[in-house]
C-alpha cells in the first residue's frame, strides 16, 4: 500500500511540474534568436587609403621582456597591400615557431621575396619583389586587444585607438589554424599612413 501511495504521489508531482510550463513558453524559449556579434562599422572607400595585414603567432619561448607573440606585419597603401595579400597568406601558411633558441621562428618565402637582416626592433624584414612592400617580423608582448588598438591607432590616430574593443575585435582579428598552431590574422584599413613616424604607444602590461 505504501508503495502504491508513493507511486501516485510521484505521478502527481510529475503532472504538476509539466502543467506549470505551457507549450507557448517552451516554444518561446527554444525559438529565441541567438545574439549576433556586432559588425564592424562601414568605412567609406575614400577612408581606406592605407591598410595593415598582420599575423600574431604565439611564441614557444619568451624573448625580450618575456615577449609571447611573433608579429608578421605588412602595411602601406591599400592597393599595394592588396597586390601582395596572396603572398602574405602563403607566407603565414608556412610559419612555424619552436622552442629552439637557434631557430625560434621559421617560414618559407613566396617566389621573388627576399629576407634582409633585422634590427634592434625587428627579427627580420621580408621584402616583396622590387621592394614595393615588406613584412616586418618582430617579437613582443601585450594582449590581442592592445596590439589591435595600436595598429588601429596607426591608421586612424591614437585618439581613436580605443575604438577597438573586446566586443568588436572579431571584426578585425580572425582565428585560423596553421600546422596545428593557432594564428591570429589582422586586417584593418584607414586614412592614415601606418608607416609614418609617430610617438610609440606604450604597453602598460609590458612589451611594446
Amino acid at each position: 500500500m505504501k508503495a502504491a501511495r508513493f507511486t501516485r504521489c510521484v505521478a502527481w508531482a510529475v503532472a504538476l511540474a509539466v502543467a506549470g510550463c505551457s507549450d507557448s513558453e517552451t516554444i518561446r524559449v527554444l525559438n529565441e534568436p541567438k545574439p549576433q556579434p556586432p559588425t564592424a562599422p562601414t568605412i567609406p572607400a575614400d577612408q581606406k587609403q592605407y591598410r595593415t595585414l598582420a599575423a600574431m603567432v604565439p611564441a614557444d619561448t619568451g624573448g625580450k621582456d618575456n615577449a609571447h607573440w611573433w608579429f608578421f606585419k605588412m602595411s602601406g597603401k591599400a592597393d599595394v597591400i592588396a597586390k601582395y595579400e596572396a603572398d602574405f597568406d602563403k607566407l603565414i601558411a608556412t610559419v612555424y615557431s619552436s622552442a629552439s633558441a637557434d631557430e625560434p621562428i621559421s617560414w618559407e618565402l613566396p617566389p621573388g621575396w627576399q629576407r634582409t637582416e633585422g634590427s634592434a626592433m625587428r627579427f627580420a624584414t621580408l621584402k616583396a619583389p622590387g621592394g614595393e612592400a615588406e613584412v616586418a617580423v618582430s617579437q613582443a608582448g601585450g594582449s590581442v586587444v592592445f596590439n589591435a588598438q595600436r595598429w588601429w591607432g596607426q591608421l586612424w590616430g591614437e585618439d581613436k585607438a580605443t575604438e577597438i574593443t573586446p566586443v568588436n575585435l572579431e571584426s578585425y582579428v580572425r582565428r585560423q589554424v596553421v600546422k596545428g598552431r593557432l594564428i591570429l590574422r589582422v586586417d584593418m584599413a584607414g586614412p592614415k599612413d601606418p608607416n609614418a613616424k609617430r610617438p610609440m604607444m606604450m604597453n602598460p602590461h609590458g612589451g611594446q
